[in-house]
């Protein structure tokens, strides 16, 4: 039942204490999403700065790729050259937000109190912040994996899937040397690669990264420079992509490639209350981040909401705007997340 009625003191009422109480609310550490965290100032320097409203639009601009052919004719005295160019990223943002309520008096016949209360409340929604922003940020990678790849080495780039396909009966223990050489070609090389895996090739990775060089069969050596992120969400998105992809699909993300912005309003980062309403702000603990919490007060009757007839209700929403990005590139349909899939 809901509103906590089961908690109510009409008879003899113990507590779960500890991890054993908190079981129900476990949550996944949204690893995928901290890929884009971690390089988040590197990317957009200040960029927060300078949204100053909802409203407000942000470019960020880069200096484009203006290739041109070495030439072979010796040197002249009337040289003449082309000017070079710049481009520039609108950056798009969503609004994420998750709303509860409380009533004033809901607590009164409670073994719980407000305050227990209030806060299980908001560890309901931080617990509801990672496991969304994880499904983002594995969702956006996928949806934003390379439609190029030039790479043709013992594997092929499949155009309409945007995946490497890598047979996995003749080349599966060597698909991780595959995976940085391919990379190695599209000019990653020497960056370090965060390998995004679904849970199938998640787990013969980490079998093949653990065969030394005592094995018998010693495939570790090919992972220095990568380290694997485990994605459950991948393994459906494959299959749904093609259904071959069944044996294994990963993403390769070089670091610093990525990164994510976020943004609340300054009513919230600077606190304002009027009369009705309150602007605010709290540290999520899991990804460090700053999320606006905005509440007001209605007089209302609470006994639907285990209250009393005369109650006051408040309703509280945490928000914050996000905005993912990857590196641009002058080439149409080229970014730095390659795909790679057994067949």
């Amino acid at each position: 039942m809901a509103n906590y009625t089961l908690a109510n003191l009409v008879k003899a009422q113990i507590r779960v204490a500890g991890e054993f109480a908190n079981n129900d609310s476990r949550y996944r550490v949204p690893a995928i999403f901290f890929l884009f965290l971690n390089s988040t100032e590197s990317f957009f320097p200040k960029a927060n700065e300078s949204r100053t409203s909802e409203k407000r639009t942000v470019e960020a601009n880069y200096f484009k790729r203006t290739a041109a052919a070495l030439a072979t004719s010796g040197r002249v005295h009337n040289h003449t050259g082309t000017h070079g160019d710049s481009g520039v990223i609108t950056v798009a943002w969503q609004t994420y937000s998750a709303t509860f309520s409380t009533s004033l008096k809901q607590a009164d016949s409670s073994t719980f109190s407000f305050q227990e209360q209030f806060n299980n409340e908001i560890r309901q929604k931080i617990v509801d912040f990672a496991d969304g922003f994880d499904t983002v940020a594995v969702t956006y990678l996928f949806s934003n994996r390379s439609g190029v790849n030039p790479a043709a080495v013992k594997g092929t780039f499949n155009t309409t899937d945007d995946a490497y396909r890598i047979t996995q009966a003749t080349y599966g223990t060597e698909s991780m040397t595959i995976t940085k050489v391919v990379m190695d070609i599209n000019k990653y090389q020497n960056t370090r690669l965060a390998i995004v895996c679904d849970s199938i090739s998640y787990t013969t990775f980490l079998q093949q990264a653990a065969q030394g060089a005592s094995n018998a069969t010693n495939t570790s050596f090919q992972f220095m420079g990568t380290y694997f992120v485990h994605a459950p969400q991948l393994t459906a998105m494959a299959v749904a992509l093609n259904a071959i992809y069944v044996k294994g699909f990963w993403l390769a993300v070089p670091e610093n490639y990525i990164g994510v912005l976020d943004w609340i309003p300054k009513q919230n980062r600077t606190t304002l209350e009027t009369s009705v309403n309150m602007y605010g702000n709290f540290r999520n603990p899991v990804d460090g981040l700053l999320y606006a919490a905005h509440s007001y007060e209605t007089r209302a009757d609470g006994t639907a909401t285990n209250g009393e007839t005369q109650d006051v209700v408040t309703q509280m929403e945490l928000s914050i705007d996000l905005s993912l990005n990857h590196a641009p590139s002058s080439v149409t349909d080229e970014t730095p997340i390659q795909a790679f899939a057994w067949v």
